[in-house]
């Protein structure tokens, strides 16, 4: 999500930028359309990211993506006009609660989708706000915006050459929240268990998953996990109330929680409020698996992620 909210600031940056140093230029006109578009854009991503990011908050992710959207629209109408500086907060508000309620509203399975959606629509309307004031404050055809939309040539390299960019370094991110370490020697999981693991199992190295519960969401949401890999799954409870996780139908060869040893006992880990609590398991079956918060109440509030084991 930083990485997302990171590439929409610059890109802000460089609209608002452009339109500081060719105020002179740009018509009334031009600059109220150009600081609504940016507010709008602003406030849709930057509502949509707080959204998902503080699921289950709407308040806080409202305030942000309101924000976003106000700061960009003000910024880009300044330099103009006070008609530009209304009409760039409104759609800045605006777009900050529709993102909000987006980001709140979207299924976890879809939002990494949703969020790559909003990136293509932010790039492409930043382009195209571009390469309007550039016709305003005069034709440079040595001008970046201009060359992509008047070769199609560049347009078909420069496009798809960031977006693949964009997903690769996007994945890169979102892996780094599981952080590999050398499991140590586990042999002593299978006292008192009936199954065997196997020596890939025992040698291979494991992972170490942090996730952070409160209310009432879990961050990160999503997990990539491999399948024979040894899982050491840590719940930081940072709420103030208590928290569990638990796989649906997830198979599993062996596990140790802070309760004992199980085997093929499923993936359960519970959690005071602000303690910590962990669980050590081997997945042994491919899919994409639902975990939730089993206290009553807290599921129905988005407590709800995703584990995707290949």
């Amino acid at each position: 999500m930083l990485f997302t909210g990171g590439i929409a600031a610059v890109l802000s940056f460089i609209v608002i930028a452009f339109i500081f140093i060719k105020r002179k230029k740009i018509t009334c006109m031009a600059g109220m359309m150009a600081a609504m578009a940016l507010g709008m854009l602003a406030g849709l991503t930057g509502g949509l990211l707080a959204g998902i990011s503080y699921n289950g908050n709407l308040f806080l992710s409202t305030i942000l993506g309101m924000a976003f959207g106000f700061l960009a629209g003000f910024l880009a109408g300044m330099p103009i006009s006070i008609m530009a500086i209304i009409d760039g907060v409104l759609s800045g508000v605006m777009g900050g609660m529709m993102g909000a309620m987006l980001g709140e509203m979207i299924a976890p399975e879809y939002r990494d989708s949703t969020v790559h959606i909003m990136l293509v629509l932010f790039v492409g309307m930043a382009c195209i706000v571009l390469y309007m004031l550039q016709q305003e404050t005069g034709f440079n055809r040595a001008f970046l915006i201009n060359k992509l939309f008047h070769n199609p040539l560049w347009l078909a390299i420069v496009l798809p050459l960031f977006f693949y960019l964009y997903n690769h370094l996007y994945n890169e991110f979102s892996r780094s929240s599981n952080l590999p370490i050398t499991n140590p020697p586990m042999n002593h999981f299978m006292e008192g268990c009936n199954q065997t693991a196997s020596p890939l199992s025992i040698e291979t190295k494991g992972k170490k998953v942090v996730i952070e519960a409160t209310e009432f969401y879990y961050f990160p949401e999503s997990l990539q996990l491999t399948v024979g890999q040894p899982v050491t799954l840590i719940l930081k409870n940072s709420g103030q109330m208590e928290h569990d996780i638990e796989f649906e139908n997830m198979k599993i060869l062996l596990q140790q929680n802070d309760h004992g040893n199980h085997a093929d006992a499923g993936v359960h880990v519970h959690s005071l409020p602000g303690k910590t609590a962990k669980v050590t398991f081997i997945p042994i079956e491919s899919g994409v698996f639902r975990f939730y918060c089993t206290v009553p109440g807290h599921k129905e509030s988005g407590m709800v992620g995703f584990a995707k084991v290949s």
